[in-house]
């Protein structure tokens, strides 16, 4: 998003803080709530524009030490803390899910970058945040090992088995019926011959497709999933 003018950057502050100043300054727990969803879309939107970045952060602290004391009135300490703790791990995690985002269409070092470049506590909220999600962010070294599989894949004879990792499940089906297929025809033309030469070689080629389909499941299971922040 381009940067924005000093009278929009203005708009946005003055609305939040008409909802922050709502009865004076009392907000309710789901009015504040909303509150810091709604600064925390902003500051998104703002990623670029480091001016309205920090001036939304510093509001966003200032909501936070507003209903430290009101949460405690309103009997939701608890409840409080857990909202903060969820977003302020979602806030710390920003740089790293974009590289991620930024992966689907470019190269994963950026990403890998990121991800060891994270500071003891990211690393501590990246924890947290597969806890909660039940997701696990793919580690720089696997992203690497399918890398470097992908250069053997292309670059020698094992480009010529089908590929598994690219199909639906009923391609993939399809093609392990039909490569199957042929290999057990060849074996029982070479056993029906005595030709045992030509039963080692299918031999060990059927053991170079299997070894070759069992690296390409571990690929399509270690496969990153999309990453969303989950609100």
């Amino acid at each position: 998003m381009p940067l924005r003018t000093p009278d929009q950057r203005a708009e946005v502050l003055r609305k939040i803080d008409e909802k922050l100043s709502a009865n004076t300054y009392l907000l309710s727990f789901e009015q504040a709530f909303e509150t810091l969803k709604e600064i925390e879309a902003e500051m998104l939107a703002a990623e670029d524009d480091s001016a309205l970045y920090s001036a939304l952060f510093k509001v966003r602290e200032e909501l936070k030490r507003l209903m430290d004391g009101r949460a405690l009135e309103l009997g939701k300490s608890e409840d409080w803390a857990e909202v903060v703790k969820w977003h302020d791990t979602k806030l710390m995690l920003r740089p790293l899910f974009r590289a991620a985002e930024e992966q689907k269409t470019a190269a994963a070092p950026r990403y890998n970058d990121a991800f060891r470049a994270l500071s003891p506590e990211q690393r501590a909220a990246l924890a947290y945040w597969e806890k909660k999600t039940g997701s696990r962010l793919p580690r720089p070294e696997v992203l690497e090992a399918k890398l470097r599989w992908n250069e053997v894949r292309l670059r020698s004879i094992l480009r010529f088995i089908p590929d598994l990792r690219f199909r639906r499940w009923s391609e993939r089906v399809k093609a392990i019926l039909f490569i199957g297929l042929f290999f057990a025809i060849g074996l029982v033309v070479a056993i029906g011959n005595n030709s045992w030469v030509a039963t080692l070689v299918l031999l060990a080629l059927v053991a170079i497709v299997l070894a070759t389909w069992v690296r390409d499941f571990i690929c399509i299971r270690r496969n990153p999933p999309s990453v969303k922040s989950k609100s």
